[in-house]
């Protein structure tokens, strides 16, 4: 049974949301409020698998609710639900799960819930659980291709990608999918040699080969049997410095 949070300041919408969620038998609506403040306390209260969050709260942004909810430890995923699909881009890069427009259609929310569905449901394969702050440390990442399920070591990763709203893992054997975030991936792997670079990359520092000064003394990078020249980010520049000793 997978727990949602409803936060919306019409309630209209809320009922609506209700309406199609309660459809389906293994989603419990655990709680719904209108408040980004009281949204960030039913969070740590309630432990929601899902939250379902509007961006125009009349009390705070939800993109500014959504970051504070998954600083915490294991957080739950957000699904944006606005009238303005102009955050979407905002919404992503953030690590949100999905993004469904004002006013809602059922085969779209449908979608979303097979998304998480399938994430929660690889995170079980992959040996961890979506509650447990103990989670069991493994060398190895469950990845999708051509609707399979492989299990990757971690050291044939050369880069991971965000790349129109879809996670690219390439590796040594070829690219697969992936159903987790950026963020998930940077968080679990920060004991290993994969890096955030960049909103968009994390890295195996195992296959650089090349790291080239860029303007704003940034750099760009380049991997062993790569064409592709990886960007790092202002945002990233420290981290990535001090982890290569640069």
């Amino acid at each position: 049974m997978l727990n949602v949070l409803i936060v919306d300041d019409e309630k209209y919408i809320r009922n609506e949301l209700r309406y199609f969620l309660e459809k389906h038998e293994d989603i419990n609506i655990c709680g719904e409020c209108s408040e980004g403040e009281e949204a960030m306390e039913l969070v740590k209260e309630l432990n929601p698998h899902i939250v379902f969050l509007d961006i125009e709260l009349q009390d705070m942004n939800g993109l500014l609710v959504a970051r504070k909810i998954l600083d915490d430890v294991n957080p739950p995923y957000i699904v944006f639900a606005t009238a303005y699909d102009d955050y979407a881009l905002q919404g992503f890069e953030i690590d949100a799960v999905d993004y469904i427009v004002k006013p809602f259609i059922e085969e779209r929310i449908e979608k979303t819930l097979d998304r998480l569905r399938n994430r929660i449901e690889l995170k079980e394969v992959d040996g961890r659980k979506t509650k447990d702050k103990d989670n069991i440390k493994l060398n190895k990442l469950c990845l999708t291709k051509n609707n399979k399920l492989y299990l990757v070591d971690i050291w044939e990763i050369k880069f991971i990608q965000s790349q129109n709203n879809e996670i690219i893992v390439h590796t040594k054997r070829g690219t697969y999918g992936c159903n987790y975030t950026l963020k998930e991936l940077e968080d679990r792997f920060k004991e290993n040699n994969l890096i955030r670079t960049h909103k968009s990359y994390i890295v195996n520092i195992d296959f650089i080969d090349e790291i080239i000064p860029w303007f704003n003394y940034t750099y760009k990078i380049k991997l062993k049997g790569e064409e592709t020249e990886i960007p790092v980010s202002r945002n990233y520049l420290k981290k990535f410095k001090r982890r290569l000793s640069i």
